[in-house]
């Protein structure tokens, strides 16, 4: 059932926002608390959240507006003091938002009860009251202490993946079967793989792993995602939009890297530039009407991770004014990167093939501040929360007409392999 967007009438929660400046450097991966609520991290920097002063799930296909006028109503009534004023102070909430128009699972928007954030090098504390002030601690260590050493992970971890390698291979032939038939150009389909600890799993533990192995990525957890984004649906700040498109992936072996010969074809390789194009394209026509003024790499470059390699292109834009960093990742998702082309004909074709919920997969995840400013990075490289001992990974990859399903099924499950190394503690060689 969709949600209703908020009643107009209802009245809004007073939030009471304090943000104060930290004067002493901080390392944010040194506190990120047992207890986590949310959190945001790139190049040690970002924000980690306690607790949940305010917080709004909504479901179906106007899961976005209904959250973006609840959070817009809170903005509206909150009473900020922020003597800080950057990029991440004040009035946050952090998001998460499922795939599927048709998801069970809820989306949410939540105003953590305090945060601890770090912008260019300035450290902050931001604590929440509801309907009262907040009161502040007489040290922002009592509220983000140091953790203790984390266990050093475990290798006994089980492994179940929802199909074979041979029926996983069989379902990518069968799309790419669809796909020559002409009912689609392009379409993504994903695996999950179920995994079970005998030690328990804490998400603080994993996403401070995730965030010192792969620092250039978005690293986040809300709810029951965890995960590394390589990828910016979208990111506002000043009237002005970026967005970065994946597509296109070669695995390299033992966390290398390809050789300059090796990089080169891919750069040139025929299959990856149309997967490619395909992504950039929907990225560029569902700006329209929200941008003006756009701005694409002239030619996709090569972004390299442990064990990964990515054709990646950047797209800027002037936004149009009142619209927020949730009205373009609306607008955005589900991308070409994750869903396909025609998206329609795509996501009929994914419904068939792969019909568990994706849930929070390949889906919005990020901030909002007051303004409505923030970025959504797309919630890849990813597990699902199931319980203390269990999570569910699940990673895909975009198929075109000559797609190899060998190669396909190499390139997912070298997707999964940063949460697999957060489990079990590893460091990418």
């Amino acid at each position: 059932m969709s949600a209703p967007l908020p009643d107009p009438d209802a009245p809004a929660a007073i939030l009471f926002v304090r943000t104060q400046r930290i004067e002493d450097p901080v390392d944010l991966l040194e506190h990120v608390p047992a207890a986590v609520s949310g959190a945001w991290i790139r190049h040690g920097q970002g924000m980690v959240a306690l607790g949940t002063a305010w917080s709004v799930q909504t479901t179906g296909p106007h899961r976005f507006a209904a959250a973006s006028a609840a959070f817009r109503d809170v903005a509206d009534h909150a009473r900020i003091d922020d003597e800080v004023r950057v990029r991440t102070s004040g009035l946050i909430a952090l998001g998460s938002f499922s795939y599927a128009d048709t998801s069970e699972r809820p989306s949410t928007l939540m105003v953590p009860r305090a945060l601890l954030g770090v912008h260019d090098g300035e450290a902050f504390l931001t604590v929440v009251g509801v309907e009262e002030e907040p009161v502040l601690p007489t040290s922002w260590r009592d509220l983000f202490p140091s953790p203790p050493v984390p266990s050093t992970g475990t290798d006994q971890l089980e492994l179940e993946a929802d199909h074979t390698p041979d029926e996983y291979q069989a379902l990518v032939q069968e799309a790419v079967l669809e796909i020559r038939a002409g009912r689609a150009a392009k379409v993504v389909l994903s695996e999950r793989t179920t995994v079970r600890s005998p030690a328990p799993l804490e998400p603080a533990v994993m996403l401070t792993r995730l965030a010192r192995a792969y620092p250039s990525t978005w690293v986040y957890h809300l709810e029951d995602v965890v995960g590394a984004s390589p990828e910016m649906l979208a990111q506002t700040e000043e009237g002005r939009v970026f967005s970065r498109v994946l597509a296109g992936s070669r695995p390299v072996a033992d966390d290398g890297e390809l050789d300059e010969v090796d990089r080169r074809a891919f750069r040139a390789d025929a299959k990856e530039l149309a997967e490619h194009a395909f992504a950039v394209e929907s990225v560029v026509d569902r700006l329209a009407g929200l941008a003006d003024e756009l701005e694409v790499s002239p030619e996709p470059f090569v972004l390299r991770l442990p064990g990964l390699e990515h054709l990646a292109s950047d797209v800027s834009a002037r936004l149009r004014d009142g619209t927020t960093s949730l009205d373009v990742a609306s607008r955005l998702h589900p991308s070409a990167a994750v869903s396909g082309t025609p998206r329609e004909d795509a996501d009929a074709i994914i419904a068939r093939l792969e019909p568990q919920d994706r849930g929070g997969y390949a889906s919005p995840v990020g901030w909002m501040d007051a303004h409505g400013d923030g970025q959504w990075a797309i919630a890849l490289r990813m597990a699902h929360l199931v319980d203390d001992h269990t999570v569910v990974l699940q990673a895909g990859g975009g198929l075109v007409a000559a797609s190899d399903p060998v190669s396909e099924h190499a390139e997912a499950l070298a997707k999964c392999r940063p949460m697999l190394r957060a489990l079990r503690g590893e460091s990418p060689a």
